[in-house]
């Protein structure tokens, strides 16, 4: 997930290239950014491209994000969740030594997110511009008395 290289690592041609920008623009032309269930989930993202490197990743740590945002540990890892069901982001684990673990966050390109969406069926579009069908995102935890 770089700027000049496609997922397989070979280096794209000059117009196929991104121009940084810590917001991918693809997210912003289709317009699938303003379709976050959640206003928290808009501020985490935007919160998460300021602090990625040039990678677009980023290991910021859970309490970092509580203390400069102000949102809460449940909040937080709800808006993770949202942001990776639509492809926004990627998280990993990697571990140091046997009892150290940590989160890598990698903000996907908007041309990977597009074709991870269809082929999930989380969109139909009818080009990378335009979306005239986004899927919602259902919380999966049970609702009782509903």
């Amino acid at each position: 997930q770089s700027l000049a290289y496609d997922n397989e690592g070979n280096k794209l041609a000059k117009e196929d290239m991104e121009n940084f920008d810590y917001i991918p623009r693809g997210f912003i032309d289709s317009g699938l950014i303003f379709h976050l269930p959640g206003i928290n989930d808009l501020k985490l993202y935007l919160y998460l491209s300021s602090k990625c490197s040039k990678w677009r990743n980023t290991q910021v740590k859970t309490e970092t994000i509580i203390k400069d945002t102000g949102l809460s540990e449940a909040t937080i890892k709800r808006a993770l969740r949202v942001l990776e069901f639509y492809n926004f982001i990627y998280r990993r684990r990697y571990y140091i030594g046997l009892n150290k673990k940590r989160r890598i966050i990698t903000l996907l390109r908007w041309d990977t997110a597009y074709k991870k969406l269809i082929k999930e069926g989380k969109i139909k579009a009818i080009s990378d511009k335009e979306i005239v069908f986004i899927t919602e995102y259902k919380s999966r935890l049970p609702v009782y008395g509903a």
